[in-house]
């Protein structure tokens, strides 16, 4: 091979220098892990769901549904993998 390698062949000389600029970020530094803040299912003594509670609002149904899957979890009547 004779010549310059990147030459255009119809001219025989080399392309312009290619600009190359840094591109930022859009993620954040650091990323928190989902729900960390969530220390439980916010649920009273007798299994009900309080409306506000855990750093949980609302899924009132819905978080007494898991309440009662943890039970059966701690009771080793179910195993965790089952869900």
């Amino acid at each position: 091979v004779r010549g310059n390698a990147l030459a255009s062949p119809a001219t025989g000389t080399a392309p312009p220098p290619m600009k190359i600029e840094e591109v930022k970020s859009t993620t954040r530094a650091q990323r928190v892990a989902s729900h960390s803040h969530v220390k439980g299912l916010g649920l009273n003594e007798d299994g009900s769901a309080a409306e506000v509670a855990a750093g949980l609002v609302g899924q009132e149904k819905a978080r007494e549904a898991c309440g009662v899957a943890v039970e059966l979890i701690r009771s080793k009547k179910m195993a965790g993998r089952a869900l």
